[in-house]
């Protein structure tokens, strides 16, 4: 071979390879994905909790006849969802409007188990709590579950799915077998639950309150705290190229589109994306923000706590959640046992929540003794500047207090709170105030 021939051979052979490098570069595919997802999908904070978890009852009411009890407690709770987990719901009817009093009527006389919840809860989302047989269930919510006793029926038994806010009643039909069984055993062991009495606002609206004073035990917990580092990673889409920032008492963090800022004397954060604003001229109900805002804290395990569904505004998009402790709601003026969202027009527009956990409990809590629920009303009213009927719930609940000069030590001071004009507010009893 002549030296022309191997310079033509060698030409060959490297254009040969730089097609054939070429090709590999265009063709290769690597084994990882870029993905456009929130990187909330890939941080574990605590654990994942289902619907029956956080979307829970605040009270139940039983009225037998003149007598009437009830119950905020989480294991009298528990046990009354357990029994209903084993019933299916069937034969749904079409909305029917009622007003105030029907309703009262209807969950008041007679017979008949009342189930409180905090607020709207739609159907869609409590079929994974309840066993519904129809597929095509009402669109719509409800805040009460009315469930009848009526002896003179004896072929299925009617419960009934109330929103008080529209007036709107479902009625469904279950097994008057299992609803005679449920109220036999409850009719036996009605003692070991609260003696209730109504009680006559002067709009005349009724209230069912304790009869009775109630022993609650205050409790103290050492808190700890979950790094906003945790939280940065889950809520911003590059957590590398966020940028943090020093500020009095706190910090903030921001890749330049979205803003999160961490509160060190709350212990709590507050997450924005402002791209995600929606004009406030167009708004319209959406009753599956409630799911979506329950599937979005999963995505990142953020149920640092013993949280629960309180309250839902489909039109503005916002959800909240509360801690709660033994079945007793837990409140903050600064907003330390809440965690708020908002949803924008395609993602989460605003997060806020605390970072801090109740970690340890100090033992031998000492029990306070609160008023009656009528000495309790009572002294509302005589209040001349509380309008009655700005007064929406009246309940036993717990007050959030720092200790002062050990910021980790927490306690949970109980009371009687009323939610008023949307506000819930602490009463201060001659009681508390002794304490």
């Amino acid at each position: 071979m002549n030296y022309e021939n191997m310079k033509s051979f060698l030409l060959f052979f490297l254009v040969l390879t730089s097609v054939v490098l070429t090709w590999n570069l265009w063709t290769y595919q690597p084994k990882y994905e870029f993905s456009e997802e929130k990187n909330v999908h890939e941080v574990s904070i605590s654990d994942p909790k289902d619907v029956a978890d956080l979307i829970k009852p605040v009270g139940v009411l039983f009225h037998f006849q003149k007598d009437h009890y009830g119950t905020g407690k989480d294991e009298h709770i528990d046990q009354l969802l357990a029994e209903l987990n084993g019933w299916t719901f069937y034969d749904f009817s079409d909305p029917v409007v009622y007003s105030p009093t029907q309703i009262r009527k209807l969950s008041e006389s007679g017979e008949n188990i009342e189930i409180i919840f905090p607020d709207l809860v739609p159907f869609d989302v409590y079929k994974r709590v309840l066993r519904f047989e129809s597929n095509n269930l009402p669109y719509g919510a409800f805040n009460r579950i009315v469930i009848r006793l009526d002896s003179e029926k004896q072929e299925d038994g009617s419960v009934y799915f109330i929103s008080t806010k529209d007036g709107k009643v479902y009625e469904s039909h279950v097994n008057h077998d299992q609803l005679v069984s449920l109220f036999n055993h409850l009719e036996k062991s009605k003692t070991k639950y609260d003696a209730y009495q109504a009680y006559n606002l002067p709009d005349g609206r009724i209230k069912f309150l304790p009869s009775e004073q109630i022993e609650v035990p205050r409790y103290k917990y050492y808190s700890d705290y979950i790094e906003p580092e945790s939280f940065k990673n889950a809520l911003f889409k590059d957590p590398d190229y966020v940028r943090r920032d020093s500020i009095t008492d706190g910090a903030k963090y921001t890749d330049g589109t979205s803003l999160m800022t961490v509160d060190y004397l709350t212990n709590m954060f507050f997450y924005v994306n402002p791209s995600q604003t929606i004009n406030t001229r167009i708004k319209s109900e959406d009753m599956n923000v409630l799911e979506r805002s329950i599937n979005f804290v999963n995505e990142h395990a953020g149920w640092t706590d013993n949280y629960r569904y309180l309250s839902m505004d489909p039109y503005d998009k916002n959800i909240k959640f509360l801690l709660f402790i033994k079945g007793y709601p837990v409140f903050s003026q600064e907003g330390m046992t809440k965690m708020e969202l908002t949803w924008g027009k395609e993602e989460i527009y605003q997060y806020e929540r605390p970072y801090f956990i109740l970690d340890i409990p100090l033992p031998a809590p000492k029990v306070v003794t609160l008023p009656s629920g009528k000495e309790a009303m009572d002294e509302l009213l005589s209040n001349p500047d509380i309008k009655v009927d700005l007064i929406q719930e009246f309940i036993i609940g717990y007050g959030l207090v720092k200790d002062p000069e050990n910021p980790k030590l927490l306690t949970l001071e109980p009371s009687w709170y009323y939610l008023y004009a949307g506000s819930w507010l602490r009463l201060d009893t001659e009681e508390i105030k002794g304490e």
